[in-house]
């Protein structure tokens, strides 16, 4: 067998394993009335794993069609790791017994739309703020930004449907930009910022009456 032919066979194989090396588990603990963290960002192909702490906390994916059956763990079964999320957006969950959607014991985990770099990079960093969080449908959205970076607000539902897209222009947003939502129904949104189309930021919004 040629040198050639050799090393590219075992190029090959030692490649088999890259995939699932590449991929990340995230430990989510569940204490006593909290999930901590409550907020994960992760990357397609990475998986959670819920870590038993204390207490008796059912765990309900807040999805359209669930991403899990609801689980509780405790001592003897102490963690439950999930499949890969392969799929970008944002997936909430709750505690049944001490919570509900977006109150109580609640979390999230947002997988990102692509690779970590966009997110990472200090050119598309900028200081987003938005309030009040809770809102009655007014929110100001205040925006640090960087120049040479169009910036632009995304907000969706849970289950990914766009409701508002609205360009952050620097004269706008330096003082703060009033958004009206109180056509909105209430309850959890999640807003975005994307820097030159790519999403840097999604963090969590609730709507009350």
């Amino acid at each position: 067998m040629k040198l050639f032919t050799r090393c590219f066979f075992l190029l090959t194989v030692l490649g088999l394993p890259l995939g699932p090396v590449l991929a990340k588990i995230v430990n989510v603990t569940i204490g006593n009335n909290f999930y901590s963290p409550a907020e994960v960002t992760i990357d397609p192909g990475d998986q959670i794993n819920f870590v038993w702490q204390a207490g008796v906390h059912p765990t309900v994916s807040d999805s359209p069609t669930p991403l899990w059956q609801s689980f509780t763990l405790s001592a003897s079964t102490p963690a439950r790791l999930l499949p890969a999320f392969n799929t970008p957006g944002s997936f909430p969950y709750h505690c049944s017994a001490h919570g509900s959607p977006g109150n109580g014991m609640n979390g999230i985990i947002v997988v990102r739309q692509g690779t970590v770099t966009s997110t990472t990079n200090p050119a598309l960093a900028a200081a987003l703020n938005v309030y009040p969080n809770p809102s009655r449908g007014q929110i100001t959205v205040q925006l640090t930004q960087k120049p040479g970076v169009d910036y632009t607000f995304r907000l969706s539902n849970i289950i990914g449907q766009q409701l508002r897209v609205i360009a952050l222009k620097p004269e706008l947003t330096s003082a703060g930009l009033l958004v009206d939502l109180s056509d909105l129904r209430t309850g959890m949104y999640f807003y975005s910022l994307l820097a030159d189309g790519k999403v840097v930021a999604t963090k969590r919004l609730v709507l009350q009456n």
